[in-house]
């Protein structure tokens, strides 16, 4: 009888540590997923904010070329009286154009404005990918205990803690997506998609 209570006993105690075992491995593979994802996201966000910034420096640039072509064509027109810019006389205004925005891309400030426009971008303003991304219900927990390692790590060194990268609460309907669109776009989908969303706004009424 004692040797088959030690017997249990043992075997119980290997199963605990069994157990131990396969939930902290569950824990590191569920670790390393959430840095994995976190490293995507942020990955993701510097090339939309990337985007963003080259395109307002195309546009600075291309309204600075518009509002060149607008003066110099009044010029033309009211002070030397030989009429308004042509289109035959376009290039002789968009080629030094061009050429000083490649030249300010390959020897001037452009790539340093444009890595500051997108540090603003993604610091200070609101956008989608700026949002925490909506993660499963299932990694929360080691979510939440990520976070307070990595904040506490950075309140030691004196620095603020990050900000939440995900979220768990469920994401937003089909509906609520299509509120949110271009009208155009609300539009063709009411046209082409409307059982779609009558479907949904029915389940979410049974609910």
């Amino acid at each position: 009888g004692i040797v088959a209570m030690g017997s249990s006993s043992s075997s119980s105690a290997v199963d605990e540590a069994q157990i131990m075992v396969e939930e902290k491995v569950e824990y590191i593979l569920m670790k390393k997923k959430l840095l994995e994802l976190k490293q995507t996201k942020i990955q993701r966000d510097v090339q939309l904010a990337t985007s963003i910034a080259r395109a307002r420096d195309q546009v600075h640039w291309l309204g600075g070329f518009t509002a060149a072509m607008a003066t110099t064509s009044v010029l033309k027109s009211a002070v030397f009286r030989a009429g308004h810019l042509g289109i035959s006389q376009f290039p002789f205004l968009a080629v030094p154009t061009f050429l000083a925005y490649q030249y300010d891309l390959a020897y001037g400030s452009k790539m340093e404005r444009i890595y500051k426009e997108t540090r603003h971008i993604l610091r200070n303003e609101r956008h989608w990918f700026n949002e925490p991304m909506a993660l499963p219900p299932y990694l929360e927990e080691p979510y939440r205990a990520m976070q307070d390692t990595h904040n506490a790590q950075l309140a030691a060194l004196g620095r603020k803690p990050d900000k939440d990268w995900a979220r768990f609460n469920p994401d937003m309907t089909e509906a609520e997506i299509l509120d949110h669109t271009y009208p155009l776009t609300r539009s063709l989908a009411s046209h082409h998609y409307s059982v779609l969303y009558e479907d949904d706004d029915d389940n979410g009424a049974q609910k």
